[in-house]
Parts: C-alpha cells; sequence; structure tokens
C-alpha cells in the first residue's frame, strides 16, 4: 500500500512506527485482507453478523479456512463525538489514524466502508480529494493504488425507521456478491 494514493491536500504523514500483529486498536489481525470502517465497531460487529457469516468473513486467522475472507474492525473512528456530524478536525485525526493502520496491513485488498463519515476518513487516509470520489453505496471502487474501497451504509443504533433499515440491509446484501467476487475471483 502506498503512503498516499495521490497528492492531495493533506500533507505527509510522519514516520510509521514498527507495529506488531495485534497492537493495533480493532477487531482481527493486520493480515487481514479486508477492512471494515465504521463508527462504531462493537455494535457494527453484532448488526453485521448475518452478513459475516453469509459472506465467510472471520476476524481470527484459526477460523480461516481456504474460502475464508480473514477481515479486520478497525477503531480509528470510535473516538468521534456523539454529534450527528463529526467535525473536520476529528475526521483528519482519524484519516491520520488510518492510514497509518493501512499501511500496516499489507495483505489488505478491500475496504469496506460503512456510512459517508467512514468513506471521507478512508480518502483522508489515501490522500485523495473528497471531489474525486463520491460515496455510492452498494458500489466498489478501484482506487489508485488497486485498494478496492465498497461503500456501505451506516448501521445507527438509535431508533430508526424500519423501511430504513431494510433498504440498508437489502443495500448490503446486494453489495455482498460483488465483495465476494473481488476478493475471490473465479477463474
Amino acid at each position: 500500500m502506498t503512503p498516499r494514493a495521490s497528492t492531495g491536500t493533506i500533507p505527509a504523514p510522519p514516520p510509521l512506527p514498527a507495529f506488531a500483529e495485534g497492537t493495533r486498536s480493532g477487531t482481527g489481525p493486520l493480515s487481514a485482507e479486508m477492512l471494515i470502517v465504521c463508527l462504531d465497531p462493537e455494535d457494527a460487529t453484532a448488526t453485521l453478523a448475518s452478513f459475516l457469516d453469509a459472506n465467510n468473513i472471520v476476524f481470527d486467522t484459526a477460523l480461516a479456512g481456504p474460502e475464508a475472507i480473514l477481515g479486520r474492525i478497525t477503531r480509528v473512528m470510535q473516538p468521534l463525538s456523539p454529534q450527528p456530524l463529526a467535525l473536520p478536525s476529528e475526521l483528519e485525526a482519524c484519516s491520520a489514524a488510518l492510514c497509518t493502520e493501512l499501511q500496516s496491513m499489507p495483505k489488505l485488498k478491500l475496504v469496506l466502508t460503512l456510512g459517508i463519515s467512514a468513506h471521507i476518513v478512508v480518502l483522508g487516509a489515501c490522500g485523495i480529494p473528497l471531489s474525486r470520489l463520491d460515496f455510492r453505496p452498494g458500489e466498489i471502487t478501484h482506487l489508485p493504488d488497486g485498494l478496492l474501497l465498497a461503500d456501505g451504509c451506516h448501521f445507527p443504533n438509535t431508533p430508526f425507521p424500519a423501511e430504513m433499515m431494510t433498504q440498508r440491509r437489502s443495500a448490503l446484501t446486494e453489495l455482498s456478491p460483488k465483495i465476494r467476487a473481488a476478493l475471490r475471483p473465479t477463474v
């Protein structure tokens, strides 16, 4: 993974510290091929349980068979303020932390973002200006450095209209085969 995918307005990151496996905050190993970026990792694990099971996405190398997708959920966005919208300075700090985490993941192929804030943080971490790539739920985009970006919707933990929650689950279900095909292409 390149330090920055393009020359954006974000300054170059400081030199990377060496991270041993399991020392970064998150669920799953740094050797994962898929990273999930979301606002609340604990809630995401429970909310995404059926999606994870259906796609054979595991967070433990001991459970990763040949067809399993080894995943990781990062916690870089967990410290965001509980405001309806994150502050730009908070998103910038999350982008810097995520940049370091991305560079510590040598086998990473795909990042699944859950929500617009996660999408913004990933673009910032990759040095891609926001004006270059819209948030497109249900779509997978090839970034300039080869990383795949899959956009999904955020699943709030507050009361939410059932119809909207059903639409978001449906969109993620429709994204599932695209993710599997991107990570396990058939020959």
